[in-house]
């Protein structure tokens, strides 16, 4: 198979994928409860969902009219290896897990921590401190100043331990 039309069957796949997620996340979106102000709660999920279609649809518009371009070196997966494919899934898998364990606090860390490793990153102090400053902006500005909500993990609730972060009582 040409280069070429690798790098274009691979833009078609990721822009299903892309795809997907959006219209997965206008869904959830969908289920934020509206209120009578013209910006509401659903508004940024809503902004943030459309815009991931819209990318998807960029994707596949940019294949479909062939400027997917040349590939360069370790793009892809002709280089990639069967291990780094199982820790990306696994970092998927593991964001999911931790989410519903101990929720979106403990999840962005634990998360953010393997996939610096899986992408070859080894300063564990970068790479701890990345992962707090993450969890702690986040925490902040989607928790604390957007008031979106925050469910407690089914093994351990984090919020008590996160509530000085969003000034929650």
């Amino acid at each position: 198979m040409a280069s070429h039309d690798y790098k274009t069957k691979l833009e078609y796949g990721v822009s299903a994928v892309v795809l997907a997620v959006g219209f997965f996340f206008i869904v959830q979106a969908f289920t934020i409860e509206t209120s009578r102000e013209s910006v509401g709660p659903r508004t940024l999920p809503m902004i943030l969902a459309v815009s991931i279609v819209l990318g998807g649809v960029w994707l596949a518009l940019r294949a479909w009219a062939g400027k997917s371009g040349e590939i360069k070196d370790g793009y892809g997966f002709l280089e990639s290896d069967v291990k780094r494919i199982i820790l990306v899934v696994g970092c998927g898998m593991l964001f999911v897990l931790t989410f519903w364990g101990f929720g979106y606090f403990s999840a962005i860390i634990v998360t953010l921590i393997a996939t610096l490793y899986t992408f070859g990153v080894r300063n564990w102090l970068a790479m701890i401190i990345g992962a707090l400053a993450l969890a702690l902006i986040y925490q902040w500005v989607f928790i604390g100043v957007m008031l979106l909500n925050d469910p407690k993990g089914a093994i351990v609730d984090m919020r008590p331990y996160t509530n000085w972060i969003t000034g929650a009582k």
